[in-house]
């Protein structure tokens, strides 16, 4: 069962190239922190890490145990600065909406009246400052196209706003380090 498991082949559905390079280490943190679950797999010459929304989806394989290690998920390849997206079907669009709908970036209301599906144009998020470009094995419905987009710049302004906290955060440490080095009353200029 592991041998057929293994050599089987699932291609990127879907590239978005990013206009910025991606710390695949904060990344990894920021998809974690909101709610995906992530799964390394590693050989004797490289390790790679893949997202899945969940790790139980509509088996779409005859092998149930297929999904959990093949199904629709997401890797992140910062040497060509691009997310991936592999085996898309329902649950990616599904499991991005959970996420959207739950930090208030879409409305799930709007979502069932099909007011997105029906205006996206109005809805879309401006990635232009984010997304270089993106490449689809086939066609991606527009509205499909339209949650990916609103999810990579929820994502990517998730993780622009760790790194600027986490820069804040250092520059801080290091003007109370400077600080208390000039007002020590301990410290002499060595007298």
């Amino acid at each position: 069962m592991f041998n057929d498991l293994f050599n089987i082949k699932i291609e990127q559905d879907i590239t978005i190239y990013l206009k910025d390079k991606i710390d695949e280490k904060a990344f990894d943190n920021i998809l974690i922190k909101i709610g995906l679950t992530s799964i390394e797999i590693k050989n004797s010459e490289k390790s790679e890490i893949y997202y899945k929304f969940s790790l139980t989806a509509k088996a779409i394989y005859t092998n149930p145990m297929n999904d959990f290690f093949i199904g629709s998920h997401i890797k992140l390849d910062a040497e060509k600065s691009c997310i991936c997206i592999y085996g898309y079907n329902e649950n990616i669009i599904s499991g991005m909406k959970k996420i959207l709908f739950k930090e208030k970036i879409l409305d799930e209301v709007y979502d069932k009246s099909e007011e997105y599906k029906n205006n996206i144009e109005k809805y879309e998020a401006n990635t232009d400052d984010i997304i270089e470009k993106i490449e689809e094995k086939e066609k991606t419905e527009p509205y499909n196209l339209f949650i990916i987009k609103h999810f990579i710049k929820y994502v990517i302004d998730k993780y622009k706003e760790e790194n600027i906290s986490s820069e804040d955060n250092s520059a801080n440490e290091n003007s109370e380090d400077n600080k208390n080095i000039t007002t020590n009353p301990f410290i002499t200029n060595g007298e």
